[in-house]
């Protein structure tokens, strides 16, 4: 499941394939990944027009879109009668800017193409099945910008405005930046086991189920110590391993393999021994999700 290291190489992925480049034509081959948006009016907002920047908090992506109108002093955009833009014919081109929304839930990513050259995905990896693109945006250049999502829990559409998107979803700070103070105010406050409130997006966003464990384990945590319970030099512990674990793999564009050894996330499967000392992992549900822990090293 795409975590917030994930988004984050999505959003860099974003920024290096489809932005600056005018939107030819919108491909909506699974419509109910659409999220309170139709295909026709994401064809009319994206048609013609450019994203020009990403922003992302957690687990959630957005692109700004602007619409033809704000592109018309740029030479380097086709106008919108240019046979590389299929315009609809009720295109409003004094539309105001919106934002393109990605979430890909369980199996979501992205990838990209231009004719004739072998397909590229955000992970770089080219064992990644090119299968279950849900939207496709053809840009102008010829390329080919593809969002994937196999078990359909993802979602994409349009919103107004940016901060009114993530502020509906209840996220709280980006749990890559979020400072210590407020980490550990937040985390004091909340009730519960503690591997359950490291999860909650509205505490810190972009926390999931991999790194939870990680940082936990690292720290030498217990997920199922209470939140409220922990020392301020046992939550500034946890503090400095979420964003170290999040920075480390966001430093490796995702992929886990690069990651140190120490790391106890090469060791989810059934046979999993700690990596620091050798003793058999346990994996027990914590909030509802498969937790792997040391019950020597972690407590």
């Amino acid at each position: 499941m795409p975590e917030l290291p994930e988004v984050e190489t999505f959003r860099r992925f974003t920024e290096q394939y489809a932005l600056q480049v005018p939107v030819a034509d919108v491909r909506v081959l699974k419509p109910k990944i659409l999220e309170h948006t139709s295909e026709a009016d994401l064809r009319q907002a994206l048609i013609g027009s450019v994203l020009t920047r990403t922003r992302r908090v957690g687990k959630h992506l957005l692109a700004q879109i602007d619409p033809p109108s704000a592109q018309c002093s740029q030479a380097s955009t086709p106008p919108i009668n240019s046979p590389l833009i299929n315009t609809p014919p009720d295109a409003n081109p004094a539309q105001a800017s919106q934002w393109l929304f990605l979430h890909f839930g369980m199996t979501g990513y992205l990838s990209y193409q231009r004719e004739g050259q072998t397909i590229v995905n955000a992970y770089g990896n080219p064992a990644l099945p090119q299968a279950h693109i849900r939207v496709q945006l053809v840009l102008a250049d010829g390329g080919l910008f593809n969002f994937h999502e196999q078990r359909m829990f993802g979602k994409l559409g349009l919103t107004a405005d940016a901060d009114r998107y993530f502020q509906a979803r209840k996220l709280g700070p980006d749990a890559l930046t979020v400072g210590p103070g407020t980490f550990v105010n937040a985390l004091k406050k909340r009730k519960g086991q503690l591997k359950p409130a490291l999860m909650d997006q509205s505490l810190v966003a972009g926390v999931g189920n991999v790194y939870a464990d990680e940082a936990l384990y690292q720290c030498g945590l217990h997920p199922g110590r209470s939140a409220s319970g922990l020392s301020l030099k046992e939550v500034t512990a946890l503090h400095q391993q979420v964003v170290d674990v999040l920075q480390r793999t966001v430093d490796v564009a995702a992929d886990r393999t690069r990651l140190p050894a120490h790391y106890m996330l090469h060791q989810r499967h059934p046979k999993a021994v700690c990596p620091k000392a050798g003793h058999p992992l346990q994996i027990e549900p914590f909030g509802g999700r498969t937790t792997y822990f040391c019950p020597i090293c972690q407590s």
